[in-house]
């Protein structure tokens, strides 16, 4: 099924994740000489109030500049990535972009097939000469969401979960290790991965194994999965610390901040370089590009040391200088 982007962002937002279909809107008729992206999903698609979703902002951002029109596959219409990326080759965007690691492999076979189409692929590096690479410093965000964490305890122990022990997850997982030991040398992080992305039940199982294993600080970059470890993170009473978007309305009394991966970026960069030459540069989104940091601190009070010491994490990773 055909979706696009016409509406404001907000709105746009609000239907989409309450499961209503847009109006269709033509970019031949609509407004002249418009630009065209589509977009396949990651796996658990819109709702889950992280990748996709975030994605999905940068994609009305677009729609809102009046110069581009944007068009999206979900996995759970097409089955298999292959038949997105196909569906928006037949309707000739100007640029078709993959959402996350997992798609990689079909993205390279379509591309490979279409060598004059442009396409994008963000959370992986392909090789190929018509693709475009767009990844992020996961570990510097994560870096960040370790100081607050290693500040915040008070048992000593924090928990990261993970949504699969592959490498991409791995730089969450150090990152945030990093972080917290390099405000509490005393810290210990208990490490767990779900193996599955798009289930808050085992979030909520592997979160309670580590609240009773004394976690009183929790991370998870898990996809829909984290959801469950942060509702867990509320109903015992300890903090949690939210990924990829703002992830507080989540769970309001437990999530003290969120490290952003903004995929948002991500989808407006790709658009700006359409018509670059060559296409398969690979751009690195950091601190420094606005592409990781941390959503706003709440709940937090810190003293002048506490405050001393994360400041001077942050002003490391952007100088280079933190061990």
């Amino acid at each position: 099924m055909k979706k696009s982007i016409m509406l404001s962002t907000i709105t746009a937002c609000t239907l989409w994740l309450s499961g209503c279909q847009s109006v269709m809107d033509d970019p031949n008729t609509t407004v002249e000489e418009r630009q065209t992206m589509g977009v396949v999903l990651s796996d658990v698609g819109l709702g889950d109030q992280s990748f996709s979703d975030a994605a999905m902002r940068g994609m009305g951002e677009l729609r809102e500049t009046g110069d581009w029109f944007v068009d999206y596959r979900e996995l759970s219409e097409t089955e298999t990535y292959k038949v997105g990326f196909e569906e928006l080759v037949e309707e000739g965007h100007d640029v078709i972009v993959g959402l996350g690691f997992a798609c990689q492999e079909d993205l390279e076979a379509v591309a490979a097939e279409h060598p004059e189409q442009q396409f994008a692929l963000i959370d992986g590096v392909s090789e190929l000469p018509n693709v475009l690479n767009i990844t992020f410093e996961e570990g510097e965000g994560s870096t960040l969401a370790g100081a607050v964490a290693g500040l915040e305890t008070e048992s000593d122990t924090i928990g990261f979960i993970g949504g699969m022990d592959i490498e991409l997850i791995q730089k969450f997982e150090a990152g945030f290790e990093r972080g917290a030991k390099a405000v509490n040398e005393d810290v210990e992080m208990l490490v767990d991965f779900s193996n599955d992305f798009a289930s808050p039940e085992l979030g909520r199982e592997l979160a309670e194994k580590q609240i009773k294993a004394g976690a009183d600080v929790l991370y998870a970059a898990a996809g829909l999965t984290g959801v469950g470890v942060l509702e867990t993170a509320e109903k015992y009473g300890v903090k949690a610390i939210g990924v990829d978007s703002d992830q507080s309305m989540i769970a309001p009394d437990a999530v003290v901040t969120s490290m952003l991966k903004q995929v948002d970026l991500a989808i407006v960069e790709i658009a700006g370089r359409v018509t670059e030459k060559p296409f398969n540069e690979h751009v690195i989104l950091g601190i420094e590009e606005g592409g990781v940091g941390l959503a706003p601190l709440r709940r937090i009070q810190w003293d002048e040391k506490e405050t001393s010491e994360y400041e001077s994490v942050e002003r490391q990773l952007k100088e280079g200088t933190l061990k």
